[in-house]
């Protein structure tokens, strides 16, 4: 059976850019509006659902809950313009699996509905970059200041991950030991698990090779998604 997804999505633009960059792997259509979007709905089982949040006739968050009411168990990627870590955790605990802020590159898109239609547990590259509760348990459940401190951390991730490429590169073993312990430590304090494990595996084998590369591509993801 073929894949099929709907894009829920107001802006022309917008909707023709996502659809476009799914249609090579599956049936996409589109809706405009929520109503339209219900109405697809009850016509077709779809494998995921893409909905910007924020739509003339009310807001995606109470829709997908609504549809949830009725049955509709399809997963559903949320989508807006307006995306920061205390968003995205409201969005998340309304029942998307996902949320991704626009503009986004067709690369991240695909790599997200690529995940979510992968089903099961997610691939051990994408697991989730930020793990809420320890985060919160962290700062004593302070989400105002673990936003802040996430910005301050993903201020400093570009610096450190040039400082592990020249010390790889170099051979440095003691600079590299040193940024990993730093960058270890920032991960404890906002909630970076996933990113913390990478760290630790290439602390054991400190040179280049896989767990270097897996590193570099964990840092990568986690600054393309938050924007930076």
């Amino acid at each position: 059976m073929s894949l099929r997804l709907l894009v829920v999505e107001d802006d022309a633009a917008s909707r023709e850019f996502i659809r476009a960059a799914l249609a090579g792997g599956a049936t996409v259509d589109t809706a405009r509006t929520l109503a339209e979007a219900g109405a697809q709905c009850a016509e077709h089982d779809y494998h995921l659902l893409l909905l910007d949040v924020a739509l003339p006739d009310g807001e995606g968050d109470a829709w997908l809950a609504r549809q949830r009411a009725i049955g509709n168990r399809a997963p559903a990627i949320a989508l807006t313009a307006e995306l920061d870590h205390a968003r995205r955790r409201r969005l998340l605990a309304s029942g998307f699996v996902e949320a991704l802020g626009k503009p986004i590159s067709e690369q991240a898109l695909r790599e997200a509905v690529e995940l979510r239609l992968a089903g099961g547990a997610p691939r051990p590259e994408q697991a989730a970059l930020w793990d809420e509760a320890q985060g919160l348990s962290a700062v004593g459940g302070a989400a105002a200041t673990l936003d802040r401190l996430r910005g301050l951390f993903l201020d400093e991730l570009p610096r450190q991950r040039r400082a592990i490429v020249e010390a790889l590169e170099n051979g440095d073993t003691g600079a590299l030991r040193a940024v990993l312990h730093q960058l270890l430590a920032g991960c404890g304090f906002v909630g970076a698990g996933t990113l913390a494990e990478a760290v630790q595996a290439l602390q054991a084998r400190p040179h280049p090779g896989p767990e270097a590369s897996a590193l570099l591509e964990r840092i990568d993801r986690m600054l393309r998604e938050a924007g930076r």
